[in-house]
């Protein structure tokens, strides 16, 4: 699998993600790393179109695709459990991510961490009050999925900056 053909995809067909993908997603999620294997996220995964249309307004730009998208997984993290909530929860969100890219599906995380609704809601708030979210826990990202109803070219050397990599020393 060439990982560098992964790319955000935001425009979605109508086909149903089966079954077994999201199950295969879903365990492949809770196996991800996180410090100490405490594991301090949580998911929620919705299919509802009315709750993906209520999530495609939960921020004033970058939302609208969930409306279209098949499902969603939120991914929540407990500080709570661990300092690393943050950082675990953001593997977890890409092990989302990749697993669905091998299983031929499109993604695109969705961050609404100091965003705002159309209205000036805060995002989280937002989200946290529709799905009944305890105020503890903290979003960390909304992952669309879906068949790719677009396509991007994979990317290549001339996209990277490697002047970004040091040897030994910065």
């Amino acid at each position: 699998m060439d990982f560098l053909s992964r790319r955000t995809i935001r425009k979605y067909t109508t086909q149903n993600i089966e079954k077994e993908k999201l199950d295969e997603i879903l365990k492949t999620t809770l196996a991800s790393p996180s410090g100490r294997n405490l594991k301090p996220f949580e998911l929620i995964l919705t299919q509802n179109k009315d709750i993906l249309n209520k999530l495609s307004f939960s921020k004033k730009v970058g939302s609208a695709m969930l409306s279209e998208a098949d499902t969603a997984i939120i991914v929540l993290g407990n500080p709570e459990i661990s300092n690393t909530w943050n950082e675990d929860s953001s593997i977890a969100s890409f092990t989302i991510q990749l697993k669905a890219f091998q299983l031929g599906l499109g993604s695109c995380w969705i961050n609404v961490k100091d965003r705002k609704t159309s209205d000036g809601i805060d995002s989280e708030i937002y989200i946290k009050n529709l799905l009944s979210i305890p105020s503890h826990f903290k979003i960390v990202s909304i992952i669309s999925l879906g068949y790719p109803n677009e396509e991007k070219i994979p990317r290549n050397e001339n996209d990277m900056d490697f002047s970004k990599i040091h040897i030994d020393k910065f």
